[in-house]
């Protein structure tokens, strides 16, 4: 972690038997040790709890199952759909279908804006009446 060799170890237990004596050297070890210790526990705790929350290779799995169910379902969804094309090309021929639609024509049209006249009684076809001809006689 922190790559310290043999005589960097040497050289800190050197100036920590000067600094604090040698009557106080085996509590102070102690009391470093305990704290390197709880450091530790610390950070590989934090580091566990970290791969727990972020499990990468469930995410990975998970991801995975999805996309070879989308690849299934489109499969399926493409087979459908050139079953049915199949089964309409073979029922009903390209050239049956169009027979099948009545030709229209321009004059086939009657515009809006104007009432369509009955053939028969030559009346309006709105109800309306025309006025007679006997009234206006009199």
């Amino acid at each position: 972690m922190f790559d310290v060799g043999f005589w960097e170890i040497l050289l800190i237990l050197v100036l920590a038997l000067v600094i604090i004596g040698p009557e106080r050297l085996p509590s102070a070890a102690r009391k470093a040790g305990f704290f390197f210790g709880k450091a530790r526990r610390y950070i590989e705790g934090v580091r566990t709890e970290v791969e727990q929350e972020l499990d990468v290779g469930e995410f990975k799995r998970l991801l995975h199952n999805q996309e070879v169910q989308i690849n299934e379902l489109q499969q399926q969804i493409k087979s459908s759909v050139d079953n049915v094309g199949a089964e309409i090309k073979k029922d009903l021929p390209t050239a049956d279908i169009l027979r099948d639609s009545p030709a229209h024509t321009i004059r086939d049209e009657v515009p809006a804006d104007k009432p369509e006249q009955s053939a028969e009684t030559g009346a309006a076809s709105d109800g309306e009446k025309k006025p007679s001809t006997e009234n206006n006689e009199k």
